[in-house]
Parts: C-alpha cells; sequence; structure tokens
C-alpha cells in the first residue's frame, strides 16, 4: 500500500506545484515584460507585490518533488542518475538565478539600468525553470541513454529530438496561459481594470498556441514511444474533458468575463490533461526499463478522481487567502500613504 500512496502524493505534488509555478513564474515574467519592454507601471506593481511569498512555497514544492522521485526506485537513481541530475541541477541554477534577481530588484529603482536588469533575470529564469523540469518526463518516455554513455552524449540526443522541444513549448506556453488567466481574475479583484483587461487579452491570444502546441506534444509523443501514444488513445475521454474545460475558459474569458470560474476551468484542464498523461504512462516510470507494480495501476487509476475534489480544494484555498493577504496589504498601504 506505500507504493500507490507515494505515487499519489507524488502526482498531487507534481500538479500542485505547475499551477502555483505558473501562477509564479508568469507574474514574474510579465513583470519584466511590462517594465523593461512596455515601460508602463500602473501594470507594474500587482504583479511584483504578489511575487515573493509564492516563491517560497514553489521552492518548497520542487525540493519534495525531487526528494520523493530520487527514493521511487534505487534503479531509477542509478541506471539514469545522469539525465536527472542534469534536470534538477539546471532547474536548481534557474530558481537560484530568479530569486537573486529578484532580491536584487527591490534595492533599486524600476526605472534604473540595474533595476531593469534584475527584473529580466528574474522574469527569463522564472520561465526557464518549468523547461528544465520538463526533460525528466522527456526521458520518461525512453530512447536516451542512461548513466553509462555520459553527460555529453545525452544532452547531444536531448536537444535533437523533437519531442523535446514539443514538451519545452507546452511547459513555457502553460506558464504563461496559466497565470494571465488568473491574473484576469486577479485584476478585478484588487480593482485594477487595466491590469484584468491586459491580462484578458493575453489569455485570449495565448489559447491558440496553447492548443496547437497541444497537437505537437501528441504528435512528438507518438514520434518518441508509440506504445504510450496507444495506451494514450484508451484515456481519450480525459483528453476530451481536457479539452472541454478549455473551450469553456476560453469562452467564458471572451463573453462572459467571469475570470474565476474560467481559472477553475483552466485547472481542470491540465488537471484532466496530466491525469490521462499519467495513468497512460503507468506501469512505467521510463519506458522500458523500470516499472512500478500492476497493484499500484490498478489503485491509481482508481484514485485519481477521488484526488480532484482535495487538490483543487487546497489549490483554490491557497491562491484565495494570497489573493485576501494582498489585497489587506495593499489596503493597508493606501491607508498609511493617505494618512501621510
Amino acid at each position: 500500500m506505500s507504493e500507490p500512496l507515494i505515487f499519489s502524493i507524488l502526482f498531487i505534488l507534481i500538479y500542485i506545484y505547475m499551477i502555483l509555478a505558473s501562477v509564479d513564474f508568469g507574474a514574474g515574467f510579465y513583470t519584466f515584460y511590462v517594465t523593461v519592454i512596455k515601460k508602463s507601471h500602473s501594470l507594474f506593481r500587482p504583479l511584483r507585490t504578489y511575487l515573493s511569498p509564492v516563491s517560497e512555497v514553489i521552492n518548497v514544492c520542487f525540493v519534495l518533488f525531487f526528494a520523493v522521485m530520487s527514493g521511487l526506485s534505487t534503479d531509477l537513481t542509478f541506471r539514469y542518475q545522469t539525465p536527472l541530475a542534469f534536470s534538477g541541477i539546471l532547474a536548481v541554477i534557474f530558481i537560484l538565478i530568479k530569486g537573486t534577481f529578484f532580491t536584487f530588484a527591490e534595492f533599486f529603482s524600476e526605472d534604473s539600468l540595474r533595476g531593469k536588469i534584475c527584473l529580466s533575470g528574474n522574469g527569463l529564469a522564472g520561465i526557464l525553470v518549468p523547461a528544465a523540469l520538463s526533460i525528466t518526463m522527456v526521458v520518461s518516455e525512453g530512447g536516451f541513454p542512461g548513466q553509462e554513455r555520459g553527460l555529453m552524449t545525452f544532452i547531444t540526443e536531448l536537444f535533437t529530438n523533437f519531442y523535446f522541444w514539443t514538451v519545452i513549448i507546452i511547459a513555457m506556453i502553460s506558464v504563461l496561459y496559466i497565470s494571465a488567466v488568473y491574473f484576469s481574475g486577479y485584476g478585478r479583484k484588487i480593482h485594477n481594470e487595466e491590469l484584468s483587461e491586459n491580462m484578458r487579452y493575453l489569455s485570449l491570444m495565448l489559447s491558440i498556441p496553447v492548443l496547437l502546441a497541444s497537437g505537437l506534444v501528441f504528435l512528438g509523443l507518438e514520434m518518441q514511444n508509440p506504445d504510450h501514444f496507444s495506451r494514450a488513445l484508451d484515456f481519450s475521454w480525459l483528453f476530451l474533458l481536457s479539452l472541454l474545460s478549455f473551450l469553456v475558459a476560453v469562452t467564458l474569458i471572451f463573453i462572459k468575463q467571469k475570470y474565476s470560474l474560467a481559472f477553475i476551468l483552466v485547472m481542470l484542464q491540465y488537471f484532466f490533461a496530466l491525469t490521462g498523461y499519467g495513468l497512460s504512462h503507468l506501469p512505467y516510470i521510463i519506458y522500458p526499463d523500470i516499472r512500478i507494480s500492476d497493484a499500484t495501476v490498478s489503485i491509481a487509476g482508481q484514485f485519481w478522481f477521488y484526488g480532484l475534489l482535495l487538490i483543487l480544494s487546497l489549490l483554490a484555498a491557497g491562491l484565495i487567502l494570497h489573493m485576501k493577504r494582498v489585497m489587506i496589504s495593499r489596503n493597508q498601504n493606501y491607508k498609511r500613504d493617505h494618512d501621510l
């Protein structure tokens, strides 16, 4: 029973990390884009206010994720130490760069050259973290050298792999899309209609690339691992639910402008997609060398539905509490400035 529990916790951790990281890294990237590229400071301050506390949550999730991943299998750690270490170290480097630039950005004016450099480093490094973590997803499909063939061979094969680039594209676009939808509602909650409208426009603009990138991922998966692709077709109903959630979310953003409900549907969109991918990947951890027991596969297939309510509840509670904290902070700052 311990093995299914470990994989269930790992799944929940990956999903929560994906949503929280997307919001935080997207905020960092949009802060860089708005301040350095568009030079519009009215959008800068609410996004910058959001950044710091969420980063701490994301770093904890990141450490837990790799700690659990490393302990799943001795074969996994020993035979695929090089690719897993490469992905983890690369992600840690980007996280450290992001955090360092953000810390220094607090000491410089956003109008100064040093301030703009720090904001650029924070935004660009953050968007590269999910790309680095996506390497483990690519490696899990098989076809890459293990420990015995060395790092340079692995890097060469990785960067010449079509599936790798499709995963990188969907990871980076998803970060921007998820955060844009979230900040559409966030802007309305803090009564910043300019932020809300700009994020609404970005959400709609990014929806088409998200759809196209999803199709490219399936094409890349078919080329990289036909067996997994055929298994994914058995769970096509989950991917259809993901597509339906996506279409309803875009409709709500475009016509109804109900951003909170749209963001819930975006969370469902990625939950169904991740669940379909995960269940179709079982029983393999890495094709075709490392697999888990059939009993774990059976329990995992039953678990995902019951985990849905728990996952969405945790995400909603965390994001709502953080939004309220930011709003309270903004009100206190307004009252202090008004008294002055």
